[in-house]
């Protein structure tokens, strides 16, 4: 016949003890009695709320960039992408200095801490693209991105096969207090390296904000590489050969 005995908050069950007695957990496991620590409830202080509420915006912060630069990156990217990019917006909320602790969103923070920013940890820009556009915003709020003349073939790092390179750039305006985007556009120039000549002459892309005046704006930057036949295009990027990056950021005002 089965004994139970009641041991205060534990259980005598045949000779194996069950349940609470002092600040133990005794539990059966197969033919075995173990004791553990009871678990013991961890009070959050104000400080450590807040806290992880600054984390909580990060946290969703970096998944509203991921998601706008998906045809930036691809989603060919390292695989400790989102860790990396949480970290560096914890980083420039830490510079919002007109909110307190808690509230703290990538607004009023200094957005420059997350220029040249790669998506992919392998395959930094400045290793495969030897000049740097530079990009400027005027008084009309037009964004303008610029390339000096170059010559192709000591300015990129180019996959075998390919005859074509596309500059891809796409500018979305971020509000990170409501966590919602909008995108604003997106601006391509492609280049034929198999038929034109090598010095490629300076070129100036636009892209018009003045429609996004007290947002964020973001733009992503990175370089497709084709092999282009008489009937189709391959893409040639894969997830060790696909530089991507943030390129600029803006407090729009």
């Amino acid at each position: 016949m089965l004994a139970v005995v009641s041991l205060g908050m534990g259980i005598n069950d045949n000779g194996f003890i069950r349940g609470l007695v002092g600040p133990l957990v005794n539990r059966k496991v197969g033919n075995k009695n173990y004791l553990q620590s009871r678990p013991h409830r961890v009070k959050q202080t104000d400080d450590t709320k807040r806290a992880g509420k600054d984390f909580g915006n990060v946290s969703r912060a970096g998944a509203l960039i991921r998601m706008c630069f998906g045809e930036i990156h691809q989603g060919l990217h390292d695989g400790q992408m989102g860790n990396r990019l949480n970290r560096q917006i914890y980083r420039a909320i830490k510079t919002n200095l007109d909110s307190d602790k808690g509230s703290r969103t990538l607004s009023n923070s200094i957005l420059d801490r997350l220029v040249n920013f790669q998506f992919n940890e392998n395959c930094h820009m400045q290793d495969y693209f030897f000049i740097d556009p530079a990009v400027s915003m005027n008084k009309k709020k037009d964004l303008k991105i610029s390339f000096p003349e170059f010559d192709i073939k000591r300015a990129l790092v180019l996959p075998g096969k390919c005859n074509a390179v596309v500059f891809k750039f796409h500018a979305f305006s971020l509000d990170f207090d409501e966590f919602e985007l909008t995108e604003i556009k997106g601006v391509e120039w492609e280049y034929d390296v198999k038929y034109k000549e090598n010095v490629i002459p300076a070129k100036n892309l636009t892209i018009k904000c003045n429609d996004f005046v007290g947002s964020s704006i973001f733009v992503g930057f990175t370089m497709l590489y084709l092999e282009k036949g008489s009937y189709r295009s391959n893409v040639l990027n894969e997830i060790d050969f696909n530089p991507a990056s943030i390129l600029a950021a803006f407090q729009l005002m």
